[in-house]
């Protein structure tokens, strides 16, 4: 069976007592997991103690199949031991049977990392069912996606004592033609949100300059994304009357409507990963489509200028075929 490995690491500004008190407590996971985000009608049933050895969750959802986790060894940080690790056995019964295991490193930040707080690895080894042996490279670049989404929610979690970022799946909907001018961008998803933040910024004042008020609806697309390197193209910009000249340095892009499945997303921009997620799985789930040859949108329906982060609302559209 095809083995694989994935592996992340984050940085939180907490001690390691705190942090893998919330981390082994599965209790919380569903404020924070990557996968039970995605599935509004995922039943989740804790198991025993779920901060101790032999306990456990399961979860069942028509979007994220089936399966159960079990803690294996929890070893806590103390004040003279500062690693902690957590070893946990996964099991999925649906939409195929197959076992990974779940490994967990919280320890003290040293000097040389130029941080003080807590490092946190989240580690997962497991294997494939051999009939999908193609999928392998896709399924690792997917997962490590899927970590990052998790460790970014944990770690707000910690700091804050919540996380701010709510999906919902509106089903099939058709998204209206735009005409639109901005700049376009390539990032990687590690960088997407300042690198976005910087082209909005240029286009805005490009706006500012030919006189043209920015009080207009804005929105980016995506065009493509490169699983493997994890870098995507976009383009950023405001909706405008067709006729509108397009200033210096901007480009003026025509958007087709398309039937697409919606999605809402209240809450940071950086937890906007979680929408795309919930939309592509429900998709999956429902065995729809992508049209490849159509764009990704992304409408912001108020702005980080006079909103609170929690309050972002964002309204997502896939296109299908």
């Amino acid at each position: 069976m095809p083995a694989f490995t994935v592996s992340r690491t984050t940085h939180i500004q907490s001690d390691p007592e705190t942090v893998f008190s919330i981390l082994s407590d599965f209790a919380t996971w569903k404020t924070w997991s990557p996968w039970l985000l995605t599935d509004k009608d995922a039943k989740v049933t804790l198991q025993g103690d779920p901060t101790a050895v032999g306990g456990g969750y399961s979860w069942e959802g028509p979007v994220v199949g089936a399966g159960e986790m079990e803690h294996q060894e929890l070893h806590r940080p103390t004040a003279t031991q500062s690693i902690g690790t957590l070893h946990a056995q996964l099991r999925f019964t649906r939409p195929w049977r197959s076992q990974s295991k779940v490994h967990f490193e919280v320890k003290k930040a040293r000097n040389e990392d130029s941080q003080d707080g807590t490092l946190v690895r989240w580690e997962m080894q497991g294997a494939l069912p051999f009939f999908m042996f193609w999928m392998k490279s896709m399924m690792v670049s997917l997962m490590s996606m899927d970590f990052d989404r998790g460790l970014r929610m944990l770690k707000e979690r910690v700091e804050t004592g919540d996380v701010a970022t709510q999906t919902v799946v509106n089903g099939i909907a058709q998204s209206q033609p735009y005409f639109i001018v901005g700049k376009s961008g390539r990032s990687t998803l590690a960088e997407i949100g300042p690198s976005m933040d910087d082209t909005i910024k240029q286009v805005h004042q490009s706006l500012e300059d030919a006189g043209i008020a920015t009080d207009g609806q804005w929105l980016s697309v995506y065009d493509d994304m490169d699983l493997k390197t994890q870098t995507l193209s976009y383009t950023s910009g405001m909706v405008v009357d067709e006729g509108t000249a397009t200033p210096p340095g901007l480009t003026a892009r025509s958007l087709p409507g398309f039937s697409a499945m919606h999605v809402t997303h209240t809450g940071r921009y950086e937890h906007l990963g979680n929408a795309w997620a919930a939309a592509y799985q429900n998709l999956r789930a429902c065995k729809r489509k992508v049209h490849k040859k159509l764009p990704g949108v992304e409408l912001y329906a108020n702005s980080p200028e006079n909103t609170p982060p929690e309050a972002l609302v964002t309204q997502l559209y896939v296109p299908l075929k």
